[in-house]
């Protein structure tokens, strides 16, 4: 459970910073003091939309391990069985 929370704490930091900006801005105004070069701003977006794919892809396999379960196919077996 603790595992999921953290994906999700994650998935949330990267919404924040890809739709609002929100670290961005905060580096720029109490960290730094001073404005931001594009190319910091990108690298900053970059970072954080890994961070978002990361927490993306782990709740895409939590959610087939999810569906798995409830359609009785078993994942322990090769992929290519279940079409069999």
């Amino acid at each position: 459970m603790l595992i999921k929370v953290i994906f999700l704490i994650l998935l949330l930091l990267g919404v924040l910073e890809i739709f609002f900006g929100f670290f961005t801005m905060i580096i720029e105004r109490y960290i730094r003091k001073k404005k931001l070069d594009d190319k910091s701003k990108g690298k900053i977006k970059l970072f954080f939309v890994l961070i978002f794919f990361i927490g993306v892809i782990y709740f895409l396999f939590q959610f087939v391990i999810v569906m798995a379960n409830l359609l009785g196919i078993n994942l322990g077996k090769r992929f290519t069985d279940i079409f069999r």
